[in-house]
């Protein structure tokens, strides 16, 4: 299996703001949040195509999620919203700052065979 060594960005988005005044466990919540956008020749790599669901994986944990291109990523960078699937990626360290850092993270990325996304419920309850 071939898998992408990229640098993990995570951020806000416009999307990701309307959606959490929808509501959190809405279906436009879930479906914003637990992408992630790649290049489409770094897509092309690792042979997997927009939808499919791939796993991020960094040294702090793993999550599945689905992969979706944009033009605006340059190769070797991928990014998600800030949200429940990116706090399983992420340091917890805040280094003193009270904030961990959510940017330039290594990751590695590759297709996910019968993974399943998991819901922001199981996330957090796989929390409690």
């Amino acid at each position: 299996m071939k898998k992408l060594e990229a640098v993990l960005i995570t951020g806000r988005t416009d999307k990701q703001g309307e959606t959490l005044e929808i509501g959190k466990t809405s279906k436009e919540y879930f479906e914003h949040l637990s992408t992630v956008q790649m290049n489409q020749q770094d897509m092309s790599e690792i042979n997997v195509k927009e939808g499919d669901t791939v796993k991020v994986e960094t040294e702090y944990g793993s999550v599945a999620v689905k992969c979706k291109a944009s033009r605006e990523i340059d190769r070797g960078i991928i990014f998600m919203p800030y949200g429940p699937w990116t706090s399983l990626i992420s340091p917890v360290d805040t280094e003193g700052i009270s904030m961990p850092s959510f940017k330039g993270i290594k990751a590695k990325v590759y297709k996910a065979s019968g993974e399943r996304i998991l819901t922001i419920q199981e996330i957090v309850e796989g929390y409690e």
